[in-house]
């Protein structure tokens, strides 16, 4: 039985849901899966430590082997304690093995002397476990995959949609393009507060497309009889399951981490598609905006005195150039119009029908996998 709920975890894993896994233990499921990462993110952050333009080599080397022997030692110290094998890959991770990656590669800083350096490292090293957290918990490198192989096999319909909205979408924004207000405004954002712009039209494309999910996930989360579970979970590794013949499944209702997980492998090929509709208007913008909009009338638009020129072609005696104005106004209406396309995805009926059809099917099917899951282990 362990091989088998083994083999049912890791296809929980392959298909983006990993929080169907009960119970799901941070140090077991999620550290564990990451340690590669961590090890990577381990010795980066500890080299990012050395000054080379300042220290001597004798003194990075040093620094350098004190960070690997620091990670070698947490390694091989808590194989011993666990009584695992001393070179074996860790099957769990705690806070001990935690502190160590951030605190191992701020201690040559803090040899040294280098206290800002430490602090730097600390924080880094924090930030990198959040995001190492996130996408190992998520599975988002699974979903991504499987979101990739489901927008090739929706090219035909989406095809057909992206002719009907595009049009509309394009007109609109080359208007918004010439305009003058757009440059003043988009072509003089720098630094974070232009990134927290973006993001603002991200938030709120991301939140539109969650706030339509939990009644999709309804839907599908509903079962008639154990036989068309078993129907359902022939050819993962719950086929072998025994369920039984008669009643009907009680619905196991999902934690809101489950439906957040869920909810991931639902809009991420929606995601994909709408990052490939903005890289393509951005591309657009650069292209048009390059041909048509001289330095001068990006000076003129932005009221800055001195545009600064990243570079410039000389084509049949006109002066064809790229500013920084015209690459922020291109990447402003380019994430404007995919949270436009988001709520076209959203809305467009045709699309949600091929979505269904395509997408539905292997989100029913994980959740009835899920359902013989936790029948087998309430029974056994």
């Amino acid at each position: 039985m362990a091989t088998g709920r083994n083999e049912l975890e890791r296809w929980f894993i392959r298909r983006g849901v990993p929080h169907f896994i009960e119970p799901y233990a941070a140090g077991r499921d999620i550290w564990s899966r990451a340690v590669p990462l961590l090890v990577v993110a381990y010795v980066a952050g500890g080299l990012n430590g050395l000054d080379l333009a300042h220290w001597t080599w004798q003194r990075n080397m040093a620094a350098a082997l004190a960070v690997v022997v620091i990670l070698l030692a947490t390694w091989f110290l808590t194989n011993l304690l666990r009584h695992r094998p001393i070179a074996s890959r860790p099957h769990e991770l705690g806070w001990a093995e935690l502190a160590a990656f951030l605190v191992g590669p701020a201690l040559p800083s803090v040899v040294f002397a280098q206290w800002g350096d430490a602090i730097q490292a600390v924080l880094e090293g924090a930030a990198v476990l959040v995001v190492i957290y996130v996408v190992t918990s998520y599975g988002l490198i699974p979903i991504t995959g499987w979101a990739a192989s489901q927008t090739f096999r929706q090219l035909g319909p989406v095809g057909r949609m992206m002719a009907r909205a595009l049009p509309l979408l394009l007109l609109f924004t080359t208007f918004l393009f010439i305009n003058a207000e757009v440059w003043q405004v988009a072509g003089t954002l720098d630094g974070p507060v232009y990134l927290v712009v973006l993001a603002l039209f991200f938030v709120l494309g991301s939140a539109f497309m969650l706030s339509r999910v939990p009644a999709g996930i309804r839907v599908v989360n509903e079962f008639d009889d154990w036989a068309e579970v078993a129907r359902l979970v022939a050819g993962t590794p719950a086929e072998g399951l025994p369920l039984p013949t008669e009643g009907d499944p009680m619905e196991r209702a999902l934690s809101p981490r489950q439906r957040l997980n869920l909810g991931l492998v639902s809009v991420f090929s929606q995601a994909i598609l709408v990052t490939i509709v903005a890289l393509t208007l951005f591309v657009f913008f650069l292209v048009f905006g390059v041909l048509a909009i001289p330095e001068s009338t990006t000076a003129f638009w932005t009221t800055v005195p001195d545009v600064h020129v990243l570079a410039h072609w000389r084509v049949g005696g006109r002066t064809l150039v790229l500013t920084e104005p015209l690459l922020r106004v291109a990447g402003f209406l380019a994430v404007f119009s995919g949270m436009y396309f988001t709520v076209v995805l959203g809305t467009d009926a045709t699309y949600r029908e091929e979505f269904a059809r395509d997408a539905g099917p292997e989100i029913r099917q994980a959740l009835a996998v899920r359902l013989a899951y936790h029948h087998a282990a309430a029974a056994g």
